[in-house]
């Protein structure tokens, strides 16, 4: 044996050594690469946090213009200049159903006294001593308030007021609309869309109180202090820079931090993006870490490569021409180098040795040709049977007797092969069911082929297993003999559960990405809603008011024009919003939505239509209601558009724990084949599309089809109610 002060002085050692020395480069450039990606990642989010700030208040500035229109018009409403207050209170509480992101509107009088407010009062509420009153009454234009909880509202709220003039040109009122923080701070989605994924973007006042804070927050609230107060010391005190400092909670954070001026709130405010160190540096450190693995994986190949090839290209040689001279000396004939031959001096004497003990075999070998040729064709089979990757039984076929068995079968049921020799088949652990196994052997007997493709068998030490059992009848010497093929598919078995598996999660994949639509669906919606239908009805109001002023005469027909403009709009903007998601479907259900969903497609397509549902008690699971909707507007659309139809009906209906809806028509119908295979190959993904969903949401759908005879499209859905929401109280 080789001591280790030999090994270290070897070859072998100094060519893995100078492999090592070789890595060394590459795992320096790795973490020199790794500290760059870093430094880029710090000033990725840096540029990232100055623009939330831009985005911020550019969107601060967008609420203020827009609150300013809409308190103009408010302020220019007959209502409110002729100090009609019943009628004005009505005027306020239509306008604070459509603008949810105030938490009031109202009118003050002169002497602070609340004149109209949308939330009801009950008792006489005095507004003088508010900021914005007072700067409305001083500078007689549009004026700003600083941030307080309302009187009314009770909410955290920045209040902004508008002065109403009398014809003497003297304020008779002052209206003023409550922004509500906590609503914006949850329905600002661009800002949230901007987030760096894992990041928390914060923006607090000269006293620490917190703003907006994006996500929406869970364990603190809009208004309250900023928790850390020696994070908070240090923002007010810097003002701008970047730090990282570790929270509450022991996590590294990295904070972004900038001071900047605010319309609705004096002196300045800081925005603070956070984002744990971890998250920031994720995507640095994987690739460092699959670089650095690399690396290693390629110095461990080089370092085995350089272990085999030390082994073939230097000692092997010398190794082999030593055995070689002295089995050589010990008088084996047949003894050769075993090396390719080459140019080299040590292989060309190696090749002269072997040609000399070549010469001296000659003789021996022309003794043992003829005792070769006989046993060559046993040896053939038998290796055959040996290394065969299946198990192979040669059974007697008169007497069931088990006459040779392969190691690749003793290994795989556990058994020795001296256990299994001799026993008949059904004496054996695997095939102990006497009965079963006899009459197994009775059919192997009168067939020449018999197959099973699950035959469940046990190993020795109890182990289930599945084998394919393939037999055949054969003449050997004049005998019947029957082989037995068995082949292990346990593993097939489990891959084909793991291909289900993969499927299930396939489907919820399928499903998220489906949610995720319907989410997006809704918010667009609502923004096309409250943002440009809040800047339409201003507009139009706008419009409304200067067509009664006098002196407009001439410009009353342009004006009427501009009206029905801005009617239109708003009309195609509502169709719009309803297209993408009807508020209806959220608010009052699935058999309302289902309702209005098919006379809103009769009305338009000037067809009879029928509606006929089941009521359902209560609310259904909202991914049954989406599924459900969306399988019968696609199918309605489908109708309008290539049935040419005179009437179509709706029915939704329960049965056996299941919600069933079909939608028919009199129509030219279709081939459903036909259709169906220019779906799979991307011509039309409206069937597909209606399929997949009903599958999503555990049911079924069926097309009853055929050209000239209408259409009927069935599909059934699992009866799944909404769970009840859970109040805060109840926790």
């Amino acid at each position: 044996m080789r001591t280790f002060s030999q090994f270290f002085s070897g070859l072998r050692f100094r060519l893995l050594l100078l492999v090592v020395l070789a890595s060394i480069p590459p795992v320096v450039l790795t973490l020199h690469i790794a500290r760059q990606d870093r430094q880029r990642q710090t000033a990725a989010l840096r540029q990232r946090s100055q623009d939330l700030v831009k985005l911020a208040s550019r969107k601060e500035d967008e609420m203020i213009a827009g609150t300013r229109q809409l308190l103009r018009a408010v302020a220019e409403s007959a209502q409110v200049r002729s100090a009609q207050w019943g009628n004005t209170t009505k005027l306020l509480r239509t306008l604070f159903a459509d603008y949810p992101r105030y938490a009031n509107l109202g009118v003050i009088k002169p002497n602070g006294d609340l004149a109209a407010s949308a939330l009801s009062i009950t008792n006489t509420v005095n507004l003088a001593d508010r900021s914005y009153f007072q700067r409305a009454l001083s500078s007689r234009a549009f004026s700003i308030g600083d941030y307080q909880v309302g009187r009314v509202s009770s909410k955290p709220s920045f209040d902004l007021g508008y002065p109403v003039f009398d014809p003497s040109g003297q304020i008779q009122a002052v209206v003023f609309a409550a922004l509500d923080l906590d609503w914006v701070n949850r329905s600002d989605y661009a800002l949230q869309v901007q987030l760096p994924p894992g990041a928390i973007w914060t923006k607090i006042d000269g006293r620490g109180t917190i703003l907006a804070r994006y996500p929406p927050p869970e364990n603190w609230l809009v208004g309250e202090p900023l928790p850390d107060m020696a994070l908070m010391k240090t923002f007010l005190a810097r003002k701008d820079g970047f730090i990282e400092a570790v929270d509450p909670k022991g996590v590294s954070v990295f904070y972004d931090f900038t001071s900047t001026r605010s319309a609705l709130v004096a002196g300045d405010v800081i925005s603070i993006l956070s984002i744990p160190r971890k998250v920031l540096f994720a995507e640095p450190d994987l690739i460092m870490m699959r670089n650095l693995t690399s690396v290693g994986i390629v110095a461990g190949l080089v370092l085995a490569l350089g272990w085999i090839g030390s082994r073939y290209l230097i000692l092997r040689p010398i190794q082999a021409l030593v055995k070689f001279t002295a089995r050589l000396g010990a008088g084996d004939h047949s003894a050769r180098t075993g090396l390719p031959r080459a140019r080299d001096e040590l292989r060309e004497l190696m090749n002269g040795f072997d040609k000399m003990a070549e010469a001296l075999q000659q003789r021996e070998a022309e003794r043992q040709t003829t005792d070769y040729a006989l046993k060559s064709s046993e040896m053939r089979y038998r290796r055959l049977f040996e290394s065969a990757q299946d198990g192979i039984l040669i059974l007697n076929a008169d007497t069931g007797q088990i006459d040779d068995v392969n190691p690749f079968l003793t290994e795989m049921l556990g058994y020795s092969r001296e256990q299994l020799l001799g026993n008949k088949l059904w004496e054996i652990g695997p095939f102990k069911d006497t009965k079963a196994s006899k009459a197994e052997f009775r059919e192997l007997q009168r067939e020449a082929f018999v197959r099973y493709d699950d035959l469940p068998l046990e190993t020795s030490d109890g182990r289930s297993m599945n084998v394919e059992f393939v037999s055949n009848v054969y003449q050997v010497n004049g005998s019947k003999v029957i082989q037995c093929n068995i082949r292990d598919i346990t593993q097939r078995k489990q891959a084909e559960g793991k291909l289900k598996q993969s499927r299930q999660r396939l489907q919820v994949l399928s499903r998220r990405l489906v949610e995720v639509q319907e989410t997006e669906r809704r918010h667009l919606a609502r923004e096309l809603h409250d943002e440009i239908g809040q800047a339409l009805t201003v507009t139009e109001m706008n419009l409304q008011a200067l067509l009664a002023s006098p002196g407009t005469d001439a410009l009353a027909p342009r004006l009427k024009q501009s009206l029905e403009v801005v009617e239109r709009v708003q009309e195609q903007v509502h169709d719009l919003s309803l297209n993408l998601r009807p508020s209806m479907l959220d608010d009052l259900g699935l058999e309302p939505a289902l309702r209005w969903l098919t006379k809103r497609q009769a009305a338009l397509a000037g067809l009879q239509a029928e509606v006929r549902a089941d009521p359902l008690e209560q609310r259904l699971d909202p991914m049954i209601e989406t599924e459900c909707f969306r399988v019968a507007q696609e199918a309605l659309t489908n109708v309008v558009k290539h049935a040419k139809a005179r009437t179509m009906s709706m029915e939704l209906s329960r049965s056996d724990e299941q919600l069933h809806l079909w939608v028919r028509d009199d129509g030219v119908g279709f081939n459903v084949v036909s259709v169906r295979e220019q779906a799979v190959r991307g011509a039309s993904l409206g069937l597909l599309s209606m399929e997949e969903r009903a599958t999503l949401a555990g049911g079924g759908l069926q097309y009853h089809a055929s050209p000239g005879q209408g259409t009927e499209v069935h599909a059934w859905f699992p009866l799944k109610w909404a769970h009840p929401a859970v109040l805060i109280g109840d926790i």
